[in-house]
């Protein structure tokens, strides 16, 4: 299942590149999210324990500019996140009720775009 993941993370990498690097001191995290232990497989997405925390969270999170483009795929959810570093970025994850509570798992990497000018940085 890993290799259909990273082969969809590649098919869409053409699409996110044009989200540069910031030119303050942030650096860009992908942070993929995939069903967790608490994951009720009988129910949807928006049934899910935390739903609506999640959705906050992720909402607040792009008010503050920290999401840069995120979206759902198969049974997982991406996300591209500024943060100072890879500590600062699991921190911004670990503040969502539904990793803390294991309904999501994330993995975060380092997003280091090789192009960037569709989207003006900050």
């Amino acid at each position: 299942m890993k290799k259909y993941s990273n082969c969809l993370l590649l098919c869409i990498l053409p699409v996110i590149l044009c989200f540069g690097q910031t030119k303050d001191e942030t650096k860009l995290f992908a942070m993929i999210y995939s069903p967790g232990n608490e994951w009720n497989h009988n129910i949807t997405f928006d049934q899910q324990s935390f739903f609506m925390e999640h959705s906050k969270h992720i909402q607040n999170l792009r008010k503050e500019g920290k999401v840069v483009v995120g979206g759902r795929y198969s049974d997982k959810g991406f996300m591209i996140l500024r943060a100072k570093d890879s500590i600062n970025a699991v921190a911004i994850v670990q503040q969502d009720p539904s990793v803390t509570n294991s309904v999501f798992e994330v993995e975060p990497f380092e997003f280091r775009p090789f192009y960037s000018g569709c989207v003006e940085n900050k």
